[in-house]
């Protein structure tokens, strides 16, 4: 009867399976997790991870900077020989404004009969004296002009110096807009001698921006003084008249319409002086951008890494 029992017992308790082998897949829990979960949780592997990724971070950081760090070095040097230059310009335009100073203090001089026009630029702005009857048929209206915040124009009129002696042209100075027509201002066409004082001029440098000037239009916008000297007849000699009268008489001139000369001075822009500390200036702020640049850690360390963090 125990024998019996015993056999009972022993079919009805489960039986003990073996352990299945292990398997080469992965089950499907597995490939179901995510891939951070599955990633080693090693502090090697994270270590090399975090490696790889600051250096290529690096690399390329410090391929884009390459240009950057170029640029900014090649700044101070090139800001620096700017204001050396203008710094050179200074000193030529101080030097330039001595001279004509020294030229507008001597005395006036008189043109000779024949005018060597090669001489011109070596006596420029020279007080010269001339005498001679001026040709109001072949006058130029040069403009538009302002003077004193008026519109006008400066007439340009042959003086015929008399025989054997060349004849030029006098700049007699400005005349409204209402005037520009020479029947519309008979006051200021007189057949006398006339004696005046000037001064020599030389031609001006145009530039891309200078106008062209249309003579069969009667139009004249730039003193050009061989074209000007071609179209009267006239030697290519230019003598702005130099008025040194009664300023109190100017309104009263510009009224009858009869042409007022200019001052015996010259004024010169030199903003030179300016424009050089401007160039050191930006110089030395690029040197010190350049220094703080060289100075930063082109890589982060562990401990900056933290704080950023």
């Amino acid at each position: 009867m125990f024998r019996t029992a015993l056999g009972a017992g022993l079919r009805s308790a489960p039986r003990a399976r073996a352990p299945a082998p292990p398997s080469p897949f992965p089950s499907v829990s597995a490939r179901s997790a995510p891939r951070s979960a599955r990633l080693p949780s090693t502090p090697f592997a994270s270590i090399r991870h975090a490696s790889s990724t600051s250096f290529s971070q690096s690399a390329r950081d410090k391929l884009r900077a390459r240009p950057f760090l170029l640029l900014v070095g090649l700044m101070p040097v090139f800001t620096f020989g700017l204001g050396v230059w203008q710094i050179k310009r200074l000193n030529w335009k101080v030097d330039l404004i001595h001279q004509l100073d020294d030229k507008l203090h001597q005395p006036p001089v008189r043109l000779p009969a024949r005018i060597d026009t090669a001489a011109i630029p070596e006596f420029a702005w020279r007080k010269v004296f001339v005498t001679g009857t001026l040709d109001h048929e072949h006058s130029i209206e040069l403009g538009p002009k302002t003077r004193d915040g008026q519109l006008g124009y400066h007439v340009v009129t042959p003086l015929v110096r008399g025989e054997g002696q060349d004849t030029i042209l006098v700049n007699r100075g400005f005349v409204k807009r209402e005037f520009k027509e020479a029947k519309d201002r008979p006051a200021s066409l007189t057949n006398e001698p006339v004696a005046l004082v000037g001064m020599l001029r030389d031609q001006e440098a145009p530039n891309s921006f200078t106008p062209v000037n249309q003579p069969e239009k009667d139009q004249w916008v730039f003193a050009n003084i061989a074209e000007m000297a071609r179209y009267t007849g006239a030697e290519p000699v230019l003598v702005d008249q130099i008025y040194d009268d009664h300023p109190g008489k100017v309104d009263l001139l510009l009224r009858e319409g009869i042409p007022v000369g200019r001052s015996a001075s010259i004024e010169l822009r030199n903003m030179h002086a300016t424009y050089a500390a401007t160039w050191f200036s930006l110089s030395l702020a690029t040197a010190f951008m350049f220094w703080r640049l060289m100075r930063r850690p082109s890589v982060l360390t562990t401990a900056q890494y933290r704080g950023v963090k």
